[in-house]
Parts: structure tokens; C-alpha cells; sequence
């Protein structure tokens, strides 16, 4: 459906021409009725609370919705809804205080924190109901598809794929598509107007909105380049939004609402929605009034013949306006599409376009940057061509050209003045280069509530219109955006750059793979890895066999764009100048999906851990020596002292061997010195078998089972000592994969150790065993409220031979951590809730008795 202003001359003759008896008809489109009280089925609560509320219930209006709902010139409620609110308070004999919003968000705000009551009109939506019931719709639209003419046609939201598509910020239908359509590319707009606006100078490739909004915008704002394009398939039902507590404003509405007859209806809607119909002269009834007013035609036939006259004139004028308009799109497009170096380019080709449109001979123009800049451009009215003089300022505008621009900024709109020396008799701000000005216009341009271009242009031979001022804006907002576009351009080849020094200066090898091929690598990358394809890591023979599983899992996931493992360490062998083998390298690959020139790629860092690996290899092999040391001390420790009294013994046992008589202290100094023996055989048999420990058998098991065994061997010597010991064990425990006997082994360790530490700290206390399910691991927790451990000896605490009592070896401890880690679980040391230590037991349980 296209909108054809030349239609129109067809349709004033035949109004011409029926004029005579159409006089009468034509209030009934224009007029629209005022009534009394006619709602029926009040009650008198419900009129009494109507004489109690008059005047005191808050409403709002939608201030930018034409011609649905709106504000005009004069700030005063017009259109659609208006007329309904109009029509019920008439009604009812009752008046709503109108609430004066900005915007339509403004307006959702205020009726969700209960700052109004009533809301003129408004698409009922889940979200909306939490805060406002809603009336029967009594404004059911449609909503169409706009775009620039010969772009599109027959379009329905399934087919606009990959187009920038403008809805009005928090209206319902962009609710509806992004939840039916989250593929579309959706762009909020400010207002209906703006999204239009932005289709015509092709920033947007289409906008949606209610067919009466997009025809009353597109009539009103003279944009000839469009044309509605297609159905979205989604209605408006717009009823009154009445607060929730107010359940007798609801049903007073319901009933006004019910009382309005389709007659007024139809006079409210044909009064603001005029949509091109068949001809009213092809039907029956019209030839009827032909026929019954010849004489009055007759009669008329001089008046025909002078408006006639008064047409031709007005088709000509509409003519040489849509040429102008046509002029004004050309001049938008060779604005955006002539190449320009500079925003000061940007700004002087703008300004030679505006003198041009607008058959100025002079001009002025002032742009505000966020940097403090401020562009002045002007040109002076005289026989050399208008001289276009640009210069960059950087203290705003000047007061000595106030005259220039001082309306504008003050009034915040537009500005003609067709006798410039009647309204500034004195030239007051203007420079003296000219004090010639007869006429002048200059429009400001807002972003963002703030003033940040001023066009003014002066003496045109004719009076200036507001076709001259639509034509000054639009160009005006066009130099704008851009400028915008310009500035954005700039920052993105900035920071293009700036990746590109940050890739190109990394001390580390960095590569971009797209599409599965490496589309660019810094210097060294290239000195890292050479030639090596790391994207196809069987192909490869230079990779380090151990690591070639790793290598294809890792880019093999690059490969299908499911980057699952974000990093990989591997090693590879380079080939030196002389052609021979070279030097194992070891590298660690880090991956990053990133955004490369509009498609997705990966960014690959390699950093070279060749010196760090051997750094590391070092420091395992001194700290292994340390270990060493540390453990061949402790055992020289533990079997120095049996040594020495096996010596002892052995010379009692030498001095009195032949002496009969001392065979008592031969026998005794024997057993001393097995005894002495026996320890050292305790002491290697325990450092065998945390040095390899035997086989454990691992079985499905309950891991109360054995913590529960371990508790019963030690409660009735722990309660002669004064320790009370408690388990406090979870029901229901999934089974996990353990060796029993170890298991029992670690917790009598940790229990008796605990009881140690009780002890020594005092007479009596407190153990307490507990077992839970956290996530995916079994916890198990010996607690005691002894004297605690130290932050210093945690760190050393299961170090093989590090102890703190007199009379241990140190190895119990270093035991139970070497049993579950060979469980893969965890032994850590923490702070008990009952003062003391807290030994905590980690062991994974088997996903398969998880029900």
C-alpha cells in the first residue's frame, strides 16, 4: 500500500462538485457530539463516589502517540483516546486531573509506583497487570510494516531476517515480536516519529507501528519515500488502565464504555483516520443526490468554475512541494554518500546544501562537540558567491552573534521571521558584516535534551514556510547523525589499531583462526612456532608423542566451534638453521572466541614456558633432595636410639657371657636388645609402607560402615580417659568406591591423634565424627575441642616424620594423607566448631549409585 499524494485532486473536485449537499453531511465527520448523562445502570454508590472524585482522579495521556493519543501545539490532549476521555467525562458530568509525562515509559513509571490512576489508553500485557486493571479495548488496531519505497514489498515478520527493524521503546508489539521472532534484529526508537524519520534517511530498513500512527505521521511530516510494506499479524486492543484498588472506577468505565453507541465510534475514528476509500460517487445513493440537486448544481457552476481556479493554484503548490521535497531527499543523499576526511568537511558541504535548499543567500550555523569544540560556519550576503568562512572555537556560542540564534535556544523550537528588523528593530547580536537581514529562520536540534546544533539561514527573495523549515531541519538533524557515524568510525579504527600494536608488541606468539585457517599471526608467533600446522596435529610429526592426544581434543574443538577446555599446554621440536633437530619447546595455548571483521574467530595466545618448565623441573628435583634429607634424618632419628641400646646391651651380654653366675643379666640384656630390635623393624615396616603402600581393594562400600568400626574400637578406652566421643553420621549416603580397612585405618589415626591433643591440653573432652553429602563429594569431619593446630605447623603437619609429641614418629599423619589421595579424595586441617582441630576427609562417591 502506497501512499499517493496525487490522489488528492481527484477527490477535491468531486467534493467541488457535491458540495452543495454535502455541507450538512460533512459536520457529521467533524462534529463530534457532546451528551449528558446517558450511562445507564448506575448505582448511587457509584454516583456518589463520581461527585466525591471529580476533579481529584489523576490521568494521563500518551504526549507522542498521533493520532491515537497526543499533545498539540499547545500541550493540550488531542486525538483518538482524548476524544474518548472527552466523550466519558461528558458522560458521567464527572472531570479527571490530567497528569502532564514526557514520554510513554514516563508513564508506565508513575502507574507503577501508583503516582496515577488512570491511564488514557494502553495495550493490556501480563507485566502491565500487576499494577493496573485494564477496560474492555475500545481502540483495536493493526500494526503495519514501513519501508522505503521499492525495497520491500509484501513483507510479514517471518521474512524480515538480517533488516534493522524500529519499535517504540516499551510498546507491546516489540514485547511480541522479540518473544515470537528473538531472531530479528529489533531497535528501540524514542517514538513513532523518530523511527519513521530514521526509515526515510535509510538508518533503519523498516519500523513498525499502528496503521493510523504510521498514516498520520507520514500525511502530517510530508515524507514521500515510503509505503507500508505488509502486516505484522499482531492487533492492538487498547482499553483504559484504571489502578487496582479502584474496583468501582472500573466498573463506572465498563458501563460508560457500554453506553457508547457505534455511531459516535465512527465519528471518532473517521475524525483522525482517513484512509483512501472507492470513490463515494460509484454508489446508488450518490446518484440520488446528483439527480435531486441538478438545480442547485446549476447554480453553483460559478463557484465550481473559481475553485477550480484556487485548485489548479493549490496542485501546483503541492507540486513544487513534492519537488522541493524530492530536492531536500537528494541534497540527505549526497549527504551521506560523498566521501568526507573531516567532521569540519562534514559541517561545510552541510552548510552549502542548506543555503542551496533553502535559496538563502546568507547563513549561520553552530555545532556544540562533547570535546568543548564548537564549529561556527557562516557566509556573508554579498556579490562573491556567499564566501563560506568555518572556524573551530572552544568557548560555545558567541554572544555577539546572539541574534543569530538567541530565539532558538531560548524557546527550544523553531523559528521564522519573514520581517526581521520587526521582531530585532534594534539588529541586537547581529554582526555588522549583516546588518542587511530581511528575513530569517533558524531551527535548533536536540540529542538528548541538550541544544547541539543551531541552523539558521536569512534573506531568501521570498517569505520563508515551514516546508523551508522542515527542509533546514532535516538536514540539520541528517549533519548530525553523521557526524555521530563519523566520530564512531573514528573510534573504531582506533581501536582497531590499538589491537593491532597490542598483537604485533606482546612478547607472546598470537594468532587469529577463522574458518579454520590461521588469517593472521604476529612476528613471533612465527619465531615460536615456525611453520608447525597446529590445526592439523596428525599431519605433524614434530609434536611430542605424549602430547599429541591432547593437541588434536584441543583444536580438533576449534575446528567445530565448541570450545569447551579454554587452554592447553604441549610440547613440539623446531628445526635449526642447519636443517637438524632442535630443541624440545614447550608452549601453553591459551583460546578466546573473539568477534574478527564481523564473523566469529578464535584468538590464540602462545606463550613460550620452555625456561619455566625447566626452572620447574629443577625445583621438583631440589625439593625431592630436600624430602630426601628430611626423611633419611627421621629415620636415622628413630632407630639411632634402639641402636644404641642394642650396643649397650650387647657389652652387658660380652661381660658376663662366661660367668655362670650372671646368666639372669644376659637373659635380661637379651630381650632389651629384641625389644630394641622389634622397634626398628616397627620403624622400616612403616616407612615401607607409606613409601609403597600395598595394593589397595577397592569395593562399593558405605562409608558409615567403617567410620562407625572405627568409633566402637575406641569409645571404651577414649571414656576411661575422659573423652566422650560421638558420631553424628547422614542416613542415606550414596556409596562410594573405598578400601574399607584404609578407611577405618585413616579415622582411628585421626581419632587417636585427636585424643592425644586432648590430653595434653587437659583432663577431659570432646571428639566428635560426622558425615554429609556436599555436591558431588562425601565429607567426613574428626573434630576435637583440644588446643587446636597452629597456622605454621598446618603447613608441615602431613610431612612425612614431622611431629610435635615426644613419643611419635611422625608418620601417621602423612600415612592417612598418602591413603586418601590414593582414593582420590582430599585430607585437609581446619578450625573445629568445638575449638580444637578439625581433620576434613573429601572422597568422590560413584555417579552410578545416584539415583
Amino acid at each position: 500500500m502506497e501512499l499517493n499524494p496525487g490522489k488528492f485532486k481527484m477527490r477535491n473536485i468531486l467534493y467541488i462538485f457535491g458540495a452543495a449537499f454535502l455541507i450538512g453531511a460533512a459536520g457529521l465527520f467533524f462534529y463530534l457530539p457532546v451528551h449528558g448523562d446517558r450511562v445507564q445502570g448506575l448505582t448511587a454508590e457509584e454516583r456518589a463516589w463520581l461527585d466525591t472524585h471529580s476533579g481529584k482522579v489523576r490521568l494521563v495521556h500518551t504526549p507522542d502517540w498521533p493520532p491515537m493519543d497526543f499533545l498539540d501545539k499547545k500541550g493540550n490532549p488531542a486525538g483518538m483516546a482524548a476524544d474518548y476521555i472527552q466523550l466519558i467525562e461528558d458522560k458521567l458530568k464527572f472531570r479527571f486531573a490530567k497528569v502532564p509525562v514526557s514520554s510513554w515509559n514516563e508513564m508506565l513509571t508513575l502507574a507503577r509506583k501508583g503516582a496515577v490512576d488512570v491511564i488514557s489508553a494502553g495495550q493490556e500485557t501480563p507485566e502491565r497487570s500487576r499494577f493496573m486493571n485494564w477496560s474492555t479495548p475500545f481502540l483495536n488496531l493493526k500494526t503495519t510494516i514501513i519501508v522505503q519505497k521499492g525495497r520491500y514489498a509484501n513483507l510479514t515478520l517471518d521474512r524480515m531476517q538480517g533488516m534493522k527493524i524500529g519499535v517504540v521503546h516499551k510498546y507491546a508489539v516489540g514485547e511480541f515480536i522479540r518473544e515470537q521472532h528473538p531472531d530479528l534484529e529489533i531497535i528501540d526508537v524514542a517514538n513513532s516519529k523518530e523511527g519513521i524519520e530514521q526509515v526515510s534517511f535509510g538508518e533503519l530498513d523498516a519500523m513498525i507501528t499502528e496503521v493510523p500512527n504510521a498514516l498520520y505521521i507520514i500525511e502530517t511530516e510530508k515524507i514521500t519515500n515510503l509505503s507500508l510494506a505488509g502486516d505484522t499479524g499482531f492487533e492492538l486492543h487498547h482499553g483504559m488502565g484504571i489502578r487496582k484498588d479502584w474496583a468501582i472506577l472500573s466498573r463506572i468505565i465498563e458501563k460508560t464504555l457500554f453506553s457508547i453507541s457505534e455511531e459516535e465510534h465512527q465519528a471518532i475514528y473517521g475524525r483522525w483516520v482517513r484512509l483512501d476509500r472507492p470513490g463515494f460517487y460509484l454508489s446508488r445513493t450518490f446518484w440520488y443526490w446528483v439527480f435531486g440537486s441538478a438545480s442547485v448544481v446549476l447554480l453553483m457552476t460559478g463557484t465550481i468554475l473559481f475553485w477550480n481556479r484556487s485548485l489548479k493554484r493549490e496542485v501546483a503548490q503541492r507540486t513544487e512541494a513534492l519537488r522541493f521535497n524530492e530536492i531536500g531527499l537528494e541534497a540527505l543523499l549526497a549527504l551521506n554518500e560523498t566521501p568526507h576526511n573531516s567532521i569540519g568537511d562534514i559541517v561545510e558541504f552541510s552548510f552549502r546544501q542548506m543555503l542551496d535548499l533553502t535559496r538563502s543567500r546568507f547563513g549561520y550555523l553552530t555545532l556544540r562537540e562533547q570535546e568543548g569544540l564548537t564549529y561556527v560556519v557562516e557566509s556573508r550576503d554579498d556579490n562573491s558567491g556567499g564566501l563560506v568562512n568555518v572556524q573551530v572555537r572552544s568557548n560555545g556560542f558567541e554572544g555577539y552573534t546572539k541574534g543569530f540564534w538567541g530565539d532558538a535556544v531560548e524557546k527550544g523550537e523553531p523559528v521564522i521571521s519573514n520581517n526581521y528588523h520587526l521582531s530585532n528593530p534594534e539588529l541586537k547580536g547581529v554582526p555588522k558584516a549583516h546588518k542587511k537581514i530581511v528575513r530569517y529562520m533558524n531551527v535548533p536540534i536536540f540529542s538528548q535534551d541538550r541544544i547541539v546544533v543551531v541552523a539558521g539561514m536569512g534573506n531568501k527573495e521570498t517569505d520563508y514556510t515551514r516546508s523551508d523549515l522542515r527542509q533546514l531541519n532535516l538536514l540539520a538533524h541528517g549533519m548530525w547523525r553523521l557526524i555521530q557515524r563519523k566520530k564512531a568510525e573514528h573510534a573504531m579504527q582506533k581501536s582497531e589499531k590499538r589491537f593491532q600494536d597490542l598483537v604485533e608488541n606482546t612478547p607472546n606468539g598470537v594468532a587469529i583462526v577463522q574458518d579454520n585457517l590461521v588469517v593472521h599471526q604476529n612476528a613471533n608467533q612465527t619465531y615460536l612456532m615456525g611453520d608447525i600446522n597446529f590445526m592439523d596435529p596428525d599431519s605433524e610429526p614434530r609434536f611430542h608423542e605424549e602430547d599429541r592426544s591432547k593437541i588434536r581434543s584441543f583444536f580438533s574443538q576449534i575446528r567445530e566451534g565448541r570450545l569447551k577446555e579454554s587452554e592447553v599446554d604441549f610440547r613440539f621440536y623446531r628445526d635449526d638453521l642447519a636443517g637438524a633437530d632442535g630443541d624440545m619447546t614447550w608452549v601453553a595455548c591459551i583460546a578466546t572466541p573473539i568477534d574478527y571483521h564481523d564473523q566469529n574467530a578464535f584468538l590464540l595466545i602462545f606463550i613460550d614456558m620452555t625456561e619455566a618448565k625447566k626452572l620447574t623441573h629443577l625445583l621438583t628435583i631440589q625439593d625431592k633432595m630436600a624430602s630426601l634429607g628430611h626423611v633419611s634424618a627421621g629415620i636415622a632419628h628413630e632407630i639411632r636410639n634402639p641402636l644404641s641400646g642394642i650396643n649397650i646391651y650387647l657389652g652387658t651380654i660380652e661381660k658376663y657371657f662366661r660367668n655362670p653366675e650372671k646368666t639372669e643379666k644376659i637373659a635380661t640384656s637379651i630381650e632389651a636388645v629384641r625389644a630394641a630390635s622389634g622397634k626398628i623393624e616397627s620403624v622400616i615396616k612403616r616407612v615401607m609402607n607409606f613409601a609403597k603402600p600395598g595394593e589397595p581393594r577397592f569395593d562399593l562400600v558405605n562409608i558409615n560402615d567403617p567410620v562407625k568400626e572405627a568409633v566402637k574400637l575406641t569409645r571404651f578406652t577414649l571414656n576411661k580417659k575422659g573423652i566422650q566421643i560421638e558420631d553424628d553420621l547422614a542416613q542415606d549416603l550414596p556409596q562410594c568406591i573405598a578400601e574399607p580397612h584404609l578407611i577405618e585405618e585413616v579415622i582411628l589415626n585421626l581419632i587417636n591423634n585427636a585424643a592425644d591433643a586432648i590430653r595434653e591440653y587437659k583432663k577431659k573432652g570432646h571428639i566428635r565424627i560426622s558425615s554429609r553429602q556436599e555436591k558431588e563429594k562425601i565429607i567426613l569431619r574428626v573434630e576435637d575441642d583440644g588446643p587446636g593446630v597452629s597456622r605454621e605447623v598446618r603447613q608441615k603437619v602431613f610431612d612425612p616424620f614431622f611431629t610435635t609429641k615426644s613419643h611419635s614418629t611422625g608418620i601417621g599423619l602423612s600415612l592417612c594423607h598418602r591413603i586418601i589421595t590414593d582414593h582420590k579424595g582430599k585430607l585437609d586441617i581446619g578450625v573445629s566448631a568445638l575449638g580444637g582441630a578439625c581433620f576434613l576427609v573429601e572422597l568422590p562417591f560413584s555417579r552410578k549409585t545416584v539415583i
